[in-house]
């Protein structure tokens, strides 16, 4: 297949690696240039919101039979990068390739919990109707998917683990937010990449699938894993705010890949 990444972080670099690797073509897009890193496929500097660069990468390939939209949609820090724009620009532009998103578990509102489907509660604060916007956007172009992911964990997701090791350095606790014992719904960077590249090649249909692990843990328990491969006590204390309580249900994507062994924490 002749596939283009928007978005060349972690899971799109990962995603493209494995791509590469099973033999496809792949180019990627990047905002800005990082000739330190080498992804082992080409990547180009440019904006996803440009219609020119559309017609440069349909240009570049005799057909393009899938994109993946993997940019970070910005919203956690204030910004637009422009996911909405992209979406329609790829049903504008590359007419006949299937889209799939990286998209996030943040769309969803308070399970009390419980699990959540896919059709379960929606946010109505302003960051997840941008996040619901992407969403739209992507649904409108035939045959897309649209992976919800939830908290990723893996190699490059330091901040919890650096907290803990600043923490116990220091003898002091190390404050979370929330309530320690509600439902820690995570996925391993590499599973969401790997699950990538199977939705690129169709194999989980179109639509909107919940992405998670299958193992079931607690905030609490989260940090006390982390602490262990740190080889340091895990010392965790809440700061008593409300926050939002839910397990993400992905049954539905676990039918699908029956013989995947997720990877934990």
């Amino acid at each position: 297949m002749n596939i283009i990444i928007l978005g060349c972080g972690v899971i799109g670099g990962l995603a493209g690696r494995l791509l590469v690797e099973a033999g496809h073509h792949v180019i990627g897009v990047r905002r800005s240039a990082r000739p330190d890193q080498s992804l082992g496929f080409p990547v180009v500097t440019g904006d996803i919101t440009d219609p020119a660069l559309y017609v440069s990468l349909a240009s570049a390939m005799t057909r393009i039979d899938a994109v993946l939209l993997s940019a970070n949609p910005g919203v956690r820090r204030g910004q637009d990068n422009g996911l909405e724009t992209a979406a329609n620009l790829v049903k504008w532009n590359l007419d006949g390739a299937r889209l799939v998103y990286t998209g996030t578990t943040s769309v969803y509102g308070d399970g009390g919990g419980a699990g959540v489907e896919e059709n379960g509660p929606l946010d109505p604060g302003p960051e997840a109707q941008v996040l619901l916007a992407i969403e739209r956007a992507v649904l409108a172009v035939p045959g897309s998917l649209i992976l919800r992911a939830t908290a990723l964990v893996g190699p490059t997701r330091n901040f919890a683990r650096d907290r803990l090791k600043a923490a116990a350095k220091e003898g002091k606790a190390c404050v979370v937010k929330g309530d320690l014992d509600r439902p820690f719904s995570y996925l391993h960077e590499q599973d969401l990449a790997e699950l990538c590249v199977d939705a690129l090649g169709g194999a989980f249909g179109d639509g909107v699938l919940n992405a998670a692990a299958s193992e079931r843990i607690t905030v609490r328990g989260y940090y006390e894993a982390l602490a262990r491969q740190a080889d340091i006590i895990a010392n965790v204390q809440s700061d008593g705010t409300a926050t939002p309580s839910r397990w993400i249900d992905a049954r539905r994507l676990h039918a699908l890949c029956p013989g995947r062994i997720w990877r934990t924490v």
